[in-house]
């Protein structure tokens, strides 16, 4: 079981924020994990109230969950560089069981069969992806897949070197500053938890600045020099969010993720500004295998620019639960 001393083997440098609780080796390129699902979590945890008719799971802390296993299981299994850093290229999630198995509340076990596959041979690159099927206790949830690549210490530090590491934000300081929007519109209640910040929307396409506030662990932790893949899916989740309901009435508090699939091609600078840029695909366009197990599953695409250049991209999937407010005789209590 990982304890605190083990926190740089995951990537991870407050306790709240560690989830993983075992490791168990099955071959050279597969093993269990185990993930401790918390009760509550001032960023996990905060949503809307009624917001368990839709998910009881956040989606985005499974995929951190498996974000977890992922290091913990190529350093501890495949005998990665200790102190390299793992960048995240490329993530897939599906969870055609959110709605039945996710619907878990209070603390849970999450089951992780994680599979490695990698480039053979050592060197100070290595790209590795790792395959993550997801199980609670109420059922089977989906599947992550997540490509990364480990580079040595010393290759981070020339992508990485000293004068830009310095320039990362001070703690408690939001990176890109502004004023958040309104946290119900993206399913949250607090406002430590937004990260988007002069939200448009016409016809059905968004935009927003991406706001991350650094002070929050869930979000920006203090080992990142740069903004975290984590905190883009975030901003990618609360726009499409705030698109569903401003276009369709999509109420967040019964929405949830059900997938996930970008890409990340460069680092994210935290002091220069980002946009985020939305369009929502047409049912004729959706990718129909979550929709053949979930309702209303709905597409966005998603861009975010630094520069004027693409710094990553990827579809977001939603689901949406209808409200028993909403349907004739239904029970809103």
């Amino acid at each position: 079981m990982p304890s605190g001393r083990d926190l740089p083997a995951i990537d991870r440098w407050a306790l709240p924020e560690l989830f993983l609780t075992a490791v168990r080796t099955l071959t050279a390129t597969e093993y269990l994990a185990t993930a401790r699902i918390p009760a509550d979590h001032p960023y996990y945890t905060d949503r809307l109230p009624d917001m368990g008719r839709a998910s009881g799971i956040d989606p985005l802390l499974l995929l951190e969950c498996c974000r977890q296993a992922g290091p913990y299981g190529g350093r501890e299994l495949l005998q990665l560089e200790p102190d390299g850093r793992f960048l995240l290229e490329s993530c897939t999630l599906a969870l055609p069981g959110i709605l039945s198995a996710g619907r878990t509340e209070g603390p849970a076990d999450l089951a992780l069969a994680v599979t490695a596959r990698h480039r053979p041979g050592a060197g100070t690159a290595r790209r590795i992806t790792y395959t993550c099927d997801m199980t609670l206790p109420a059922g089977r949830l989906g599947t992550a897949a997540l490509r990364v690549r480990h580079l040595s210490r010393d290759l981070y530090d020339g992508l990485r070197p000293p004068r830009v590491r310095r320039a990362t934000v001070r703690p408690g300081a939001p990176v890109a500053a502004g004023t958040p929007v309104a946290p119900h519109l993206v399913g949250r209640t607090r406002s430590a938890n937004v990260v988007l910040t002069q939200v448009s929307l016409r016809q059905g396409r968004a935009q927003a600045r991406l706001r991350v506030p650094s002070g929050n662990p869930g979000l920006f932790d203090p080992a990142h020099d740069h903004i975290p893949a984590m905190a883009l899916l975030e901003a990618a989740r609360q726009l499409s969010l705030f698109t569903a309901a401003e276009t369709w009435g999509a109420l967040p508090q019964h929405t949830a993720v059900a997938g996930y699939d970008f890409a990340f091609h460069r680092f994210v600078e935290p002091h220069t500004p980002v946009t985020v840029r939305l369009s929502a695909y047409e049912p004729a366009e959706q990718d129909g295998a979550l929709g053949t197990h979930l309702p209303q599953t709905r597409c966005f695409r998603v861009v975010f620019e630094q520069n004027d250049t693409v710094v990553a991209e990827g579809r977001t999937q939603l689901t949406t639960v209808a409200s028993p407010a909403l349907v004739p005789g239904g029970d809103p209590s």
